[in-house]
Order: C-alpha cells, then sequence, then structure tokens
C-alpha cells in the first residue's frame, strides 16, 4: 500500500492557493482542476533534471489537490492504480517503460510526457511519443515532428525557471566577476570563444564546464576557466556575481556523440539557462533563437549578439554603462517572476489536459 511521506518512494502535497492564475498570454484564467491528483514521474537522473523537477512538482502542489511523485524506475502503474490519479504526468520519459505507460492507460487514467531536451534527444523521444496522450515538448520545431509519427495531442510548452534555486542573492552592488559563462564546450561554442579569447584575455571573466581545454586559445584563458560541472546552486551563485552573464545556445547539429538528433530538427526556441540568468536578476547578453522574442524584448529586458565582434561589443558598452545595464537586468527578472515560472507552465499544461 501506498504510504503517506514515504521518502523512499512517493510523498504526497496538499495546497489550493488560488482560484484564478495568469496564463502565458497575461490574461486571467478560472481554474478548473484544483480538485485534481496528478502523479508525477521525474528522471532517474540528477542536476538540471532534479531542479526542473522540484520546480515542476512546487508548481502542482499550487494548481491541484494532491499530488504523489514517483522515480521512472519504480512500479508506477502499481501505485497508479492504488491511488487512481486523473494523471500521471512524465518528465523527459526515456528511462520510463513503455509497457507502464500502456497498463496506465488501460486504467482509464490520462499520460503525458513533458519532453525537456527536444531536438537534441529525438532520436530517443520519437519512439516514446505515439504511446502518451499528451506530448509537449520545450521545442517548436519538434510539434509537427510528432504529429507526424502519430501523436494527436501534441503542444509546445517551455521550460521556465525554479526559483527557489535561481534568485536574486546580492546583497549589494558588488560583483566578482565582469563576465562569465557557463555551460559544456560544444564546437561552436568552442569557435564562439577562440575568436573573442584576445579580448577576454584582460577582463575579470570565469568560464566554467567540462571540454574547454578543446579550445586553440585555451593557453590565453587557461587561469579563467574551470573544467567542471557545478551544481545548480553554485551556477545560480556564480550568475549572480557576474556583470554580464553571456548566454549561447547549443547547435542543433553539434557532432557529439551527445547529438540524438539524426533528423536534424532545427533548435528554435530559447534554453532554460535564458529563463535561469534573468530570475537571479543578472544582465545577460544571448545569442538570437527564434522564440526568444516571444518571451523578452530585445534591447529592454535583454540584450543579444549575433556575432563575436558584436558580442565584444556590447560587452564593452554594458560595462561602462552600469544604469543601462542594470535597468535591463531587473526588467528581465520582473518579467521572468510574473510570466516564466513552473506555475505559469503547468497553468497551460493543465488546461490543455483538463480545461
Amino acid at each position: 500500500m501506498f504510504k503517506e511521506n514515504d521518502s523512499k518512494n512517493w510523498n504526497e502535497g496538499f495546497e489550493n492557493r488560488s482560484k484564478e492564475i495568469m496564463d502565458l498570454d497575461g490574461t486571467n484564467v478560472r481554474l478548473s482542476f484544483l480538485d485534481k491528483k496528478v502523479l508525477y514521474v521525474h528522471p532517474v537522473h540528477g542536476g538540471t533534471y532534479k531542479v526542473i523537477s522540484q520546480g515542476i512538482i512546487e508548481g502542482l502542489r499550487n494548481l491541484v489537490c494532491e499530488v504523489y511523485t514517483a522515480k521512472a524506475d519504480q512500479d508506477v502503474a502499481n501505485l497508479a492504480a492504488q491511488i487512481n490519479p486523473d494523471l500521471v504526468l512524465v518528465l523527459l520519459g526515456d528511462t520510463f517503460p513503455i509497457d507502464q505507460v500502456k497498463a496506465i492507460r488501460a486504467m482509464g487514467i490520462k499520460t503525458a510526457v513533458w519532453f525537456t531536451d527536444d531536438p537534441y534527444y529525438t532520436n530517443v523521444t520519437t519512439k516514446k511519443a505515439p504511446y502518451y496522450h499528451y506530448v509537449f515538448s520545450q521545442e517548436i520545431s519538434c510539434v509537427s515532428y510528432y504529429q507526424l509519427l502519430g501523436s494527436p495531442q501534441v503542444h509546445y510548452l517551455p521550460l521556465a525557471v525554479n526559483t527557489k534555486v535561481f534568485h536574486y542573492q546580492r546583497e549589494d552592488d558588488s560583483f566578482l566577476l565582469d563576465v562569465c559563462f557557463l555551460g559544456t564546450a560544444w564546437n561552436d561554442r568552442i569557435s564562439l570563444f577562440d575568436q573573442i579569447a584576445p579580448y577576454l584575455f584582460n577582463k575579470n571573466v570565469l568560464i566554467v564546464g567540462p571540454n574547454w581545454n578543446r579550445m586553440f586559445n585555451y593557453y590565453l584563458l587557461s587561469n579563467k576557466i574551470r573544467l567542471e560541472v557545478l551544481s545548480p546552486e553554485e551556477s545560480a551563485r556564480l550568475i549572480n556575481q557576474s556583470k554580464i552573464v553571456i548566454n549561447n545556445h547549443r547547435s542543433y547539429d553539434d557532432n557529439t556523440v551527445f547529438n540524438n538528433n539524426s533528423n536534424k530538427l532545427p533548435a528554435l526556441s530559447i534554453n532554460p539557462r535564458t529563463f535561469e540568468i534573468s530570475a537571479c536578476g543578472a544582465f545577460q547578453l544571448s545569442d538570437v533563437r527564434q522564440e526568444l522574442n516571444r518571451y523578452y524584448e530585445r534591447g529592454k529586458e535583454i540584450e543579444t549578439y549575433s556575432s563575436p565582434s558584436e558580442l565584444i561589443e556590447k560587452i564593452d558598452h554594458y560595462l561602462s554603462h552600469e544604469d543601462e545595464r542594470n535597468m535591463i537586468a531587473r526588467k528581465g527578472h520582473s518579467k521572468t517572476l510574473k510570466m516564466h515560472t513552473y506555475s505559469k507552465r503547468l497553468v497551460t499544461l493543465l488546461n490543455v489536459i483538463f480545461g
């Protein structure tokens, strides 16, 4: 039998905080799912996925009356049979067996999966998608592709920010760093930083992530690079300590073993780092993705660059224009807390399923 607050298996939360909430388009919507039970299945992976799961679970507890959680490697179908939830929501779904999905559907329970690594994982996710009632992808280019594969209900749902981890932490206006970048050294990123390395040589810069020693100009920046993977909490602290945070999206066709996108589906949507940087109240310089304008106003809530030379020009400009830099950071921070939390995303998801 299911045991309440069994930390090894599942835990339960009860909270009803509001009858109305603002949807993604800024309008107030009446919630029709407060009396629902949701069983959330989180991946076996930790790190970023753990932070996403924390945000989703907290968001669900704000929106429905009962929330249960389980890991993808547990007998979720058996738990579903015991508690009879209105929805089983699976994150990523790469290690969640299809037989479990089929068993849950056979009970008449709604199933949904939220893919968070598209398009870089579509070799895997395309084999999973057709078995769910509802498919949500954080990449808009994948929606029509899943539909072509036979998924009847496919929806674009970008990721958001877990504000318990990524939030404003500075006690004053002092910074330890002029510029920082956090992330893996994919080939396009190496090309970018190789080109701006001579400029960064004389700046107070920190680059953190694996494989940056593959840079041609690594010798110029070796004392400014940490070849490690930070925890989300450490990432948030560094973002807060930086005057400028560079955000560079991964190319859809990077030729690494970690890219499972053999169909070369384009990457048009923004990464979760965009929301995380802004949630920390930090100023970010981001490359441009097609969907960026949907979420932030360029030049007012976020700043962008389209070439290495423009990146250098804008770093120079905003390092010497503190008031302008801080104003953009504040507006981006306000927009993020208002529109880009997991509670907001889950309003959209639950409205699709129960609305």
